[in-house]
């Protein structure tokens, strides 16, 4: 469903994509800052808000015709790669940039979105497929945004640091060009890497899908660039949350997901081997101190772990049933670890040959296959 908001005759240089499930306030807010800026006034600029079937009501101020704002209105939560491909063929810009509701941009970002998108015309290369910008916390500070692609070695060594420095590399390694990946909260993509890939890949739930984007995108031939010039806050990354125990089991899946699809096989087995050693043996721990839920969830990693390995399409609607099963409130609770409900799973078959995430099932009736309309 789209609210009736015709858009400007004019395409626009820049669409920005925001995917919104349960932050309306921070959309508001991120909305009202750039909505006011000379390139959406202009119609340089456009945004497109796409909401991931949120429960209740949505705000007034969207629903009112707002020049160079369109609202996208998905009839089933799939995830931040299905809110993203359904802003992609909702818009007309030829880049997309994608920002997650709770980053807070400066008056001047979209100009400087802008100028680096008209730089990129006068390069003697090609034009990159994926453009991460700084991230930085409330009190200024850098948060880390730029990572390497992940292998089993990286994996095994990432268990010994902190969990919010697990994915990244360190400031001081950094340097302005080529990157391996770059964070998803603030990221310019090429409208014409998403037609040449049919879209980022919809398997991916949420964590990780920023980083199959970047992988897919060098792997034909696209660079991945940093560029730390331009930059916005971030308020909540997920590195810096307590993991839950829904989102415990999302993650694993995210993770198991991309080594499957990237990775030697061998790897991809070694890797499902020691997830599902690490939830048995942390479920077993969880249920002698009567954690129901965390048992479950640990239970529903194993689960992950196993149908993966056993070539079962596991994707991101499916993964989402078996993490809500689990629950996701406080880990000290009075309940046991029964089994609970018994979410639905695909059972369609993996094939290294084919590529994930292609499925037509969310994807709305007008297709944009080979750039802006």
């Amino acid at each position: 469903m789209e609210p009736a908001n015709p858009p400007p005759s004019r395409p626009p240089g820049l669409s920005v994509v925001i995917v919104n499930y349960g932050s309306w306030p921070d959309v508001l807010r991120l909305v009202e800052t750039l909505a006011g800026s000379g390139p959406v006034a202009s119609g340089d600029a456009e945004i497109v808000v796409v909401d991931n079937a949120t429960p209740g009501p949505i705000p007034p101020p969207l629903l009112r015709p707002v020049a160079g704002l369109r609202l996208v209105l998905r009839g089933e939560n799939g995830g931040f790669s299905a809110g993203v491909n359904a802003g992609w063929r909702a818009s007309r810009g030829p880049w997309l940039l994608v920002l997650n509701p709770d980053v807070v941009p400066g008056p001047g970002l979209l100009a400087e979105v802008r100028g680096r998108i008209d730089r990129f015309g006068g390069r003697a290369v090609a034009a990159p497929g994926v453009v991460g910008f700084g991230l930085r916390n409330p009190d200024g500070s850098r948060q880390p945004s730029v990572g390497a692609f992940p292998g089993l070695l990286r994996t095994a060594w990432e268990q010994l640091i902190p969990r919010h420095r697990r994915k990244y590399q360190p400031e001081w390694r950094l340097r302005p060009g080529p990157v391996d990946w770059v964070t998803g909260a603030c990221m310019l993509v090429n409208a014409g890497l998403l037609a040449e890939l049919g879209g980022m890949d919809e398997d991916f739930f949420l964590y990780y899908e920023e980083v199959d984007l970047c992988r897919s995108a060098r792997d034909r031939g696209w660079a991945v660039e940093y560029d730390p010039g331009v930059s916005v806050v971030h308020l909540r990354p997920l590195q810096n949350r307590p993991i839950s125990p829904k989102m415990r089991v999302i993650t694993r899946h995210s993770k198991l997901l991309y080594f499957r699809k990237h990775l030697p096989a061998w790897q991809f087995r070694a890797l499902c081997s020691t997830v599902r050693a690490e939830a048995r043996a942390r479920m077993a721990w969880s249920r002698a101190r009567g954690r129901g839920r965390e048992a479950r969830s640990w239970r529903a990693v194993d689960r992950v772990a196993r149908l993966l390995r056993a070539g079962v399409d596991l994707g991101g609607r499916s993964v989402l049933a078996l993490a809500e099963a689990v629950g996701d409130e406080a880990d000290d609770d009075e309940e046991g670890d029964g089994p609970g409900p018994r979410p639905v799973v695909a059972t369609a078959r993996y094939s290294p040959g084919r590529t994930l995430g292609r499925s037509q099932r969310t994807r709305p009736s007008r297709p944009r296959k080979d750039g802006p309309a």
